[in-house]
C-alpha cells in the first residue's frame, strides 16, 4: 500500500518515507534525495525527447521508471501522475499522455524545492 501524502502539503510529498529508510542519518538522507533528483531529471529529459518524437512507448517506460522512484522517497502525488502517464501511454491515448507528461516538470520542481528546503539549500 502506498504511503499517504500529508494533506497540508500541496505537492503530495511525505519525506518521512525516506526518513524511515535512512533513519537519523542526515548524510544518507541527502544522498538518496539527490539521487532521486538526478534520476527524475534524467527521466524528464527522456520525457521531453519522447514528446518531441510522439513516442508513447518511451512515455510509458518513463512513467513506469519514475513511479517507483518517487514512491521510495514519499512523492506520492508525483508517483500517481507517473502511473497515469504510464497507463495513458500504454492505452494509446496520446492526448492524455501528452497532457500528463507536460505536467510532470512543474510538479517535480515543487518536489525539488521542498527537498531543497529540507536539505537547507
Amino acid at each position: 500500500m502506498a504511503p499517504s501524502a500529508d494533506p497540508a502539503d500541496p505537492v503530495g510529498l511525505d519525506l518521512s518515507v525516506l526518513d524511515k529508510v535512512v533513519g537519523s542519518d542526515a548524510a544518507r538522507f541527502r544522498k538518496y534525495a539527490l539521487l532521486f533528483i538526478q534520476s527524475i531529471e534524467d527521466v524528464l529529459r527522456q520525457v521531453d525527447d519522447a514528446l518531441a518524437a510522439s513516442d508513447l512507448g518511451a512515455l510509458a517506460a518513463m512513467g513506469h521508471r519514475a513511479k517507483s522512484t518517487s514512491l521510495n522517497i514519499g512523492a506520492v502525488g508525483f508517483s500517481g501522475q507517473c502511473l497515469q502517464l504510464e497507463t495513458a501511454a500504454k492505452n494509446g491515448d496520446a492526448t492524455l499522455a501528452t497532457g500528463i507528461a507536460r505536467g510532470l516538470r512543474p510538479a517535480y520542481e515543487d518536489i525539488r524545492q521542498a527537498i531543497g528546503r529540507r536539505l537547507g539549500n
